[in-house]
């Protein structure tokens, strides 16, 4: 059995499996509170992008999925999958919004290059498959999405994608290898979610995941420490005026290069990837 076969059809048993948890889980008890953009003072099928069929939410259910591919078949012997969850750090910390500054990212592809004291956290360990992406999602009020809706263009969505590094560059430049399809994120607002990927991407030692966000997304934290820092698509001299960002557009055509010329210190992309190794 190949590893795209293998991967592929224990990706979508695991998730029918933590899917039915979800569901037993969601009819025995009511949604807990909600997590909570700058505003003024789960996985699918190839043809269908906005409308989820296998969603995974919430950190019980991440981890159904993390030990479940774990346990798939990894050679003739059998031993367990090494499965390592990209951007899971000790702790996390709360995207912005309601509340002040209630900030968002957007039309942007981005990685953290530092979350506390974990360094390079998006950068692949070993050659494997990535298996599901996650974000943590925050709730803005009515009058705060509107104001992003209207900003952005359209309603919060988002992909993953991985890139390398071209040699020799600066600012540096990326080669986008391959990506997820698109989510559409307003269902999920609130709520930490894990989309599994009918096609588990192909990755190897030392490519990187982005984060790739279309429009917005409210998946961000602000007011960190220097020890917290993303680096961004936008061409280096145009990171922070607001006409700059509105025109800035993330990288999605696979096997082109982009310049990500921006770094932003304090704030942090919440997102996370799961790969298996083999």
């Amino acid at each position: 059995m190949s590893l795209g076969t293998g991967v592929g059809a224990g990706v979508q048993s695991v998730t029918r499996v933590c899917i039915l948890r979800s569901e037993e889980a969601q009819s025995a008890r009511n949604h807990g509170p909600t997590p909570v953009l700058k505003s003024p003072v789960v996985p699918r099928s190839r043809n269908q992008s906005h409308a989820p069929r296998s969603l995974l939410a919430g950190a019980g259910l991440l981890a159904c999925l993390i030990v479940a591919l774990a346990l798939l078949p990894g050679s003739a012997a059998s031993a367990p999958r090494k499965v390592t969850v990209l951007g899971q750090t000790q702790t996390t910390p709360k995207a912005a919004c309601p509340t002040s500054p209630c900030e968002a990212v957007g039309r942007v592809s981005g990685f953290q290059t530092r979350a506390g004291a974990t360094d390079n956290p998006f950068v692949v360990p070993y050659n494997g498959k990535i298996v599901a992406w996650g974000m943590s999602l925050s709730k803005p009020k009515a009058s705060q999405q509107s104001f992003f809706n209207n900003f952005y263009g359209s309603t919060p969505q988002a992909r993953i994608g991985v890139v390398s590094q071209v040699p020799d560059k600066d600012p540096p430049r990326y080669e986008l290898l391959r990506q997820s399809p698109i989510e559409v994120l307003t269902p999920y607002l609130g709520r930490t979610v894990t989309f599994a990927l009918d096609q588990p991407m192909t990755v190897k030692k030392g490519d990187i995941i982005a984060l790739t966000i279309p429009t917005w997304a409210p998946s961000f934290a602000v007011g960190l420490d220097d020890s917290s820092g993303w680096r961004a698509s936008r061409k280096s001299g145009a990171c922070t005026k607001t006409a700059d960002i509105k025109e800035s557009r993330p990288q999605q055509k696979v096997g082109s290069n982009k310049q990500y010329g921006c770094f932003y210190k304090t704030a942090r992309l919440l997102y996370t990837a799961t790969v298996v190794k083999g």
